[in-house]
């Protein structure tokens, strides 16, 4: 008899959990070394590769090699526009981030993270990108459709595509590849296709997604990082130069993450979608009251737990 049988949905997927997610069997094992935060978390992301400090270059790094061969020339400057490309509602929890910024030459970039596996994850992706050129419309008879180039990098902890390619680009192309239109511009990186061990990091691309991978199971910067243009996350990650309330914050994030993944794949062997759901409201429900309870601002709860203002302002 299945021994699981009494235990909570959230329960069963924790016993399971070490089965499905390789050989993270508790969180201590999921959370890695404890020396660097996971890069892959809103708020370390967006410190790490913060488009309005001296980490831009990291940002403009990261880019310039996601997006070699697909744009005209090198990114080399990148600014916030203050606002994260969101429409304000509750359609999708797993959302880690939205990074949106615009560079130099005028060419705006979203770039997203998801860490739970989607079934339109492309069209969504072509859906906010639309909603960027069409923001960009002007009312009026003079109104000529000069419209700027955006282009979307979309980084998945999980797999779309059934080969082993970890990096897609893609434009408006004719059917022989020839390139009609630069205005919408995608990539999409599907990080557990990447493989690559330490020793055999060659290009600026493999040490960018090395670091997003693995950086928190990292005791100390690889000396492949020393002198690159991402030797600047090792400082930002480190947890032990991070106040208490950073470090907090980072864990209980990185605790959510572990329960979301590990709801997320009970449902996907048992079939229990409703239950994935449940759960992950829960966890969700959950954090919420703990960042509430800290007088953490409404805003930034509803970024980092995903839930409406409604839903947390009711709790």
């Amino acid at each position: 008899m299945d021994n699981r049988t009494n235990n909570s949905d959230s329960d069963q997927a924790e016993i399971i959990v070490g089965n499905v997610m390789g050989e993270a069997k508790t969180y201590e094992e999921f959370k890695g070394a404890g020396v660097y935060a996971d890069l892959l978390l809103d708020r370390t992301f967006k410190k790490a590769f913060n488009p309005d400090t001296q980490n831009k270059v990291c940002l403009m790094a990261l880019l310039n090699a996601v997006l070699e061969g697909e744009i005209a020339s090198p990114i080399v400057d990148v600014q916030s526009r203050d606002k994260e490309f969101n429409d304000g509602s509750n359609e999708n929890r797993t959302t880690i981030f939205d990074l949106y910024c615009i560079d130099s030459a005028g060419r705006r970039f979203i770039i997203e993270v998801q860490i739970l596996s989607q079934k339109n994850v492309v069209n969504r992706a072509i859906y906010y990108a639309s909603q960027t050129i069409v923001a960009q419309g002007e009312r009026g008879k003079a109104y000529n459709y000069e419209l700027s180039p955006i282009i979307t990098v979309v980084i998945m902890e999980f797999n779309i595509y059934d080969d082993d390619r970890y990096i897609r680009r893609a434009k408006l192309r004719e059917v022989n590849g020839s390139c009609i239109s630069d205005t919408l511009c995608f990539a999409f990186v599907e990080l557990l296709k990447f493989k690559k061990p330490l020793d055999e990091l060659e290009t600026v691309l493999d040490k960018g997604l090395y670091a997003l991978k693995n950086m928190k199971n990292l005791t100390q910067m690889p000396k492949q990082y020393a002198k690159s243009a991402f030797e600047l996350l090792f400082p930002v990650a480190e947890m032990a130069k991070l106040s208490k309330e950073e470090q907090k914050m980072i864990d209980e994030a990185q605790k959510a993450k572990w329960d979301a993944y590990a709801i997320e794949q009970f449902a996907i062997e048992t079939g229990l979608q409703k239950g994935m759901e449940k759960g992950l409201e829960k966890a969700a429900r959950e954090i919420a009251k703990k960042l509430k309870a800290r007088n953490r601002p409404i805003s930034e709860i509803v970024e980092d737990t995903g839930l409406s203002e409604e839903e947390i302002k009711a709790l």
